[in-house]
């Protein structure tokens, strides 16, 4: 299938998806890319990432270039490149393209697995998948609408019997007027959309048969297993092979570990987690309100044992364990010539001023500049990021001392 007549690229891995090095033809060179007249190198489309490799040439064997990503623009594919383009690369020579093996590879399971799961979906929910992306090891199905987590289940289940079972997956190509029947009435994808004469269909057994222009693995044994990594509504990601493996033995290890916490069977960790989450709540409330108590006795202690510089009253303590409103609340208004400084859960350090020649985010930006901590605020309440709480306070007292000298 050929679209060299027209200055097209010519696809070679709609022929050979498992060429992975070929000889070609400069036909342009861009700025930071090539056009080559036929390549093996899959573009980036329909969700599928680009392959990447090399591209040598042919009079020059040391003269090799790293392709980083390929696109196709108006029927003809670019090959762009790491680093400025030789000189010695021009149009008319002839190149060696080769392609990176274990990401097309990658690739090719990905992109079958996921004919496969839409599929199964389709088939048994009636939901269709309305985009993919396809990752070395991630992919995500966008569906029409939302699947319910029994409808999920289910449908990876199956999905892996079809991976597991073996099923063979081939390309074929149809003019679009001469598709077989039993083929047409089955066929995923939108016909109708295609400006082509001729037509590739990707067909898995009695599964699948879907308009595509990807790479695809030659039976479905080669994929392994799909581990479901993520689901929200209508969107599910899931990894495949050896990272699905990784990901399952990870996990269980993780609920053996739970279940060890837990006092409780692996099996039963899913069922204790709502209760365990409900007791977390309520000893984080009384841990507030003991906080709160803890708050306002402290405070009381502050408020009657004040430093004193330079004629003015100073309060000091360190509240990390409370949240800055809380603090504050208890703090109040201060009187004139007051002024407060806090430690509050971050950590910060915030600092109150009731005086007029000592303004809060003056204070605060001193400090800064000594620290290169970064803060802010007006003249009555200012605070300040800290990375040694107590060193910190003392440089704050110290530029008050300072200030009011």
């Amino acid at each position: 299938m050929s679209n060299s007549t027209d200055n097209h690229t010519e696809l070679l891995f709609w022929i050979n998806q498992n060429l992975l090095e070929f000889e070609a033809i400069i036909q342009e060179i861009k700025d930071k890319g090539i056009i080559l007249n036929k390549t093996s190198f899959y573009p980036e489309s329909g969700g599928q990432l680009s392959d990447t490799g090399h591209l040598v040439l042919e009079k020059d064997k040391k003269s090799k270039l790293k392709v980083k990503f390929v696109e196709k623009l108006n029927g003809r594919v670019i090959h762009y490149i790491s680093g400025k383009i030789p000189s010695n690369y021009k149009e008319g020579l002839k190149v060696i393209g080769k392609i990176d093996q274990e990401r097309r590879s990658n690739l090719m399971r990905a992109h079958t697995s996921q004919h496969v799961l839409s599929a199964v979906i389709e088939d048994n929910f009636r939901i269709k998948t309305v985009k993919a992306v396809i990752d070395e090891k991630i992919i995500t199905v966008y569906l029409e609408r939302k699947i319910t987590e029994i409808e999920l289940s289910r449908a990876l289940i199956l999905a892996n019997n079809h991976l597991l079972a073996g099923m063979k997956v081939d390309s074929m190509f149809f003019k679009k007027n001469e598709i077989p029947e039993n083929i047409k009435r089955s066929l995923r994808g939108e016909l109708d959309k295609v400006e082509h004469a001729k037509v590739r269909i990707i067909s898995i057994e009695t599964l699948d048969n879907s308009l595509c222009g990807g790479t695809h693995c030659q039976n479905t044994q080669e994929i392994g297993i799909l581990f479901l990594d993520d689901f929200k509504e209508d969107i599910i990601s899931y990894t495949f092979g050896d990272t699905a493996l990784e990901r399952m033995t990870s996990l269980s290890l993780g609920v053996i570990g739970a279940s060890k916490l837990l006092a409780s069977k692996p099996g039963e960790v899913v069922n204790r987690i709502p209760k365990v989450i409900n007791d977390l709540k309520e000893l984080k409330e009384i841990n507030s309100q003991l906080n709160k108590i803890l708050l306002k006795q402290l405070m009381i202690n502050v408020k009657e044992n004040p430093l004193r510089i330079e004629g003015i009253k100073v309060f000091k303590e360190d509240f990390h364990f409370a949240e800055k409103k809380f603090v504050l609340q208890e703090l109040g208004k201060l009187d004139e010539n007051q002024l407060a400084i806090f430690v509050v859960n971050g950590p910060i350090i915030v600092v109150v001023s009731s005086i007029k020649q000592l303004a809060a985010n003056e204070v605060v930006k001193i400090f800064c500049e000594k620290t290169s901590n970064k803060g802010g605020g007006s003249l009555t309440v200012a605070q300040a990021s800290t990375n040694n709480e107590a060193e910190d306070l003392k440089i704050i007292l110290e530029i008050i001392k300072e200030k009011m000298k």
